[in-house]
This record gives structure tokens, sequence and C-alpha cells, in this order.
């Protein structure tokens, strides 16, 4: 999804409290993850076909908000407009922005809001999402180390200690037939010492571990766990997300008040936008829309409707 630029203007970021190169290879992987998801939870309608969208989202996303304004050289060639990240400055009576300032190492320019430029946001304290992914990405990062321990411990299922190199070989003899799906192995020991005439040992090793899967295997819980937090994040931005319980049964009300839940926060945005867009429209002549994006339930060939896990 990003390409050199969009690494380089990540680089830069604090996301939201360390650099993105400085965070976890995991961190990362769940960043990226969750930020592709994101861009599913709006759709927007009659963008410029010039502004790449990619990079209007992640610019979104990250900053909360971008300049538009008229560019002869930069800007779209049927519209004339442009859009920007930009830092806004002074304030009026309300303690909104007058100003936006535009630094582009191809364009600088500082513009009066709403006599130059219009600007698009998408929260209405002009902050971005970066949050949200970041709280999400954190807690997903750590589980995928919890897994990954799990799976490495798993692999350990028997210890077995030996007093004496020759006890050492033949246990590995033994082992080995095992592992050949040998059902029955028959072991002698022939070394015999005087001691052990007198009293035979119970155990002709020293001692011995076995790892017991019931109480040491934790993936099964961490995976559930990590679904979890997923479904929490899919709510967080109004995607739906099925019930795996099958002993859970929600009423109507319950059932509409999780969904109201679910829509309140991506509810905020599309709003939010839709203002900002009434004034793009008015000042430059354009018709651009948002609406939250959704997801088409299909029925299943059995008839049964289809369920949603949010992965798709």
């Amino acid at each position: 999804m990003f390409d050199e630029r969009q690494i380089a203007i990540l680089q830069n970021m604090t996301v939201p409290n360390t650099y993105w190169n400085l965070k976890s290879e995991q961190y990362q992987y769940w960043f990226r993850s969750l930020l592709q998801k994101i861009d599913s939870c709006l759709e927007f309608k009659n963008l410029p076909k010039e502004w790449s969208q990619d990079f209007f989202l992640l610019c979104l996303w990250a900053r909360g908000y971008v300049a538009v304004f008229e560019s002869a050289r930069f800007g779209d060639k049927e519209t004339g407009i442009a859009f920007q990240p930009c830092t806004l400055s002074g304030y009026d009576f309300y303690y909104q922005p007058t100003k936006a300032i535009v630094s582009n190492p191809l364009y600088q320019k500082e513009f009066e809001i709403h006599k130059d430029c219009e600007i698009l946001k998408l929260t209405p304290d002009f902050n971005g999402v970066w949050d949200i992914i970041d709280h999400y990405a954190t807690q997903l990062a750590e589980i995928t180390k919890g897994i990954n321990v799990g799976l490495i411990n798993a692999k350990m299922p028997l210890v077995v200690t030996a007093d004496s190199l020759a006890e050492s070989e033949k246990l590995k003899k033994v082992y080995d037939k095992i592992q050949a799906g040998e059902s029955l192995v028959v072991w002698k020991d022939n070394t015999k010492h005087f001691d052990e005439e007198v009293m035979p040992r119970k155990n002709p090793f020293e001692g011995c571990f076995m790892n017991n899967y019931t109480q040491t295997y934790v993936v099964t819980d961490l995976l559930q766990d990590m679904q979890t937090i997923m479904d929490g994040f899919y709510m967080e931005i109004g995607l739906p997300v099925s019930n795996s319980d099958k002993k859970a049964h929600m009423l109507n009300a319950e059932a509409e008040m999780s969904n109201a839940q679910a829509q309140s926060r991506v509810s905020c945005w599309v709003n939010t936008l839709k203002e900002s867009m009434e004034l793009i429209n008015s000042h430059f002549g354009t018709n651009l829309e948002v609406e939250k994006y959704e997801q088409p339930i299909n029925s299943m060939d059995n008839g049964e409707d289809a369920q949603f896990d949010g992965n798709s």
C-alpha cells in the first residue's frame, strides 16, 4: 500500500508517540492491516479524477484534514482544484482556523480559508484516526508475540535427562523408533551395577519433564482474544461483526443498540465530511459526496443468511 514517498511521511510521523521506523515488525504489520481495513468504511464519490486517492486517504486518516484549492499547475484538469496536507494557523472569534499553509517541495503557499481555499476535515476537532489504529495495533502486536512464543513452547513436549552418555544414546534410539512409527519399543539395561542388584532403580534416567498441553498451550485463548480485539476495531469504525457465539441471542432492542454504538463514530466522520464538502462544492462548483460503506449481505446457497466476519 505504501510507496517510498508515503513511507517517508510515516517515518517523520509519531504513531502516536514513537516514530514509525522504531515500532516492532508486529506493530507495523497490524498498523498497515488496520489502515487498509479502515479505507473501506467510507465511500467517496465524485473526487477529481487526477487526485491520488491513496495519498488523499492517507492524509485524511493521518492528519484529519487537507486544504482544497485552485491550482493551474497542479489542479485536476476538469475541476482545476488540488489538495494538500497543510498547517492551520490564525483563529477567528469562535477559535476556528483562518489560514492554511501548504509546504510541498514543489509548492508553497499560505491560503486564507473560505477565500482562497477550503478545509476538508474528517473530525470536528481536526484530528485523524492514528490514535484508534495505534490503540488496536499495539494490542494485536503484543498478542502476536504471545502466540509466537506459545507456538515455540509447543515444540518442546518432552525433556529427559540421562546420567551417562550410554543411557543418552539408548534414549535417542528409543525415540527414533517411536518417531519411525513403532507402536511398541522394549528397552533393557544390560549394564547392571552391584548397587542396582541390591536396590534396582525405579527410573533408569535421572529425570524427565513432559509438557502439559492443557495447562501450557495458551495459543487457542490468545487467538480468541485476538478476534475479540479485531471485533472491537470493526465496531469502532462501523464495520459489521458477526456473533460467533452460538449460545448468545440478542433481542431486537439489544441488536439495535449495538448497531447504533458501532455506527456512532463513523456517523460523526460522515457528517463532518459532508459539512466540509458543502463548503467546497459551493466554493469551487464541484459535487463531492461521501457515504458510509454499506456491506452487502447476500444469501448463501442453502438459504441461510451470510455471515460477515469483518475480514473481507
